[in-house]
């Protein structure tokens, strides 16, 4: 959203206008939101895209996306990557699953991509993780 607001007011020269989401806007999609937050607990392991959800939820991406925010205080991708990220520290506590496997099964393509997002949100990479909550746990 911020790229697109950059974008525009880059070709306008003037800001781009913001449409403010009203309470009402907001409670008459809760049922929207509740609906995606579903399909992203049921589909997280997966490739899902902004237009996939908003085709689910039978509104626009842009919309969908604008509406997400303002009623999570969080993007869509990011709520994704949280989802996924947290499962993946439940995985790495109470698995010995490999660090490759759990980043697969937690919907990444790449370890490198996993262990870049896991130690940006934990502040600690997932062997470490694991290797901390080992000697906790013996």
């Amino acid at each position: 959203m911020e790229l697109v607001e950059r974008v525009m007011t880059l070709i306008s020269g003037s800001p781009a206008e913001v449409i403010p989401v009203t309470d009402s806007l907001k409670r008459f999609h809760l049922v929207t939101i509740e609906s995606a937050r579903d399909y992203i607990l049921g589909h997280f392991s997966e490739n899902i895209s902004l237009h996939q959800l908003a085709q689910y939820c039978h509104v626009s991406p842009f919309h969908f996306s604008r509406i997400f925010k303002s009623i999570m205080n969080i993007s869509p991708h990011q709520y994704l990557a949280d989802i996924r990220l947290n499962h993946a520290k439940i995985l790495l506590t109470s698995t010995e699953q490999p660090v490759t496997d759990i980043a697969f099964a937690c919907g990444y393509n790449s370890l490198e991509h996993f262990t870049t997002a896991y130690r940006r949100k934990f502040k600690t990479n997932p062997g470490r993780h694991r290797a901390s909550k080992m000697i906790v746990n013996v």
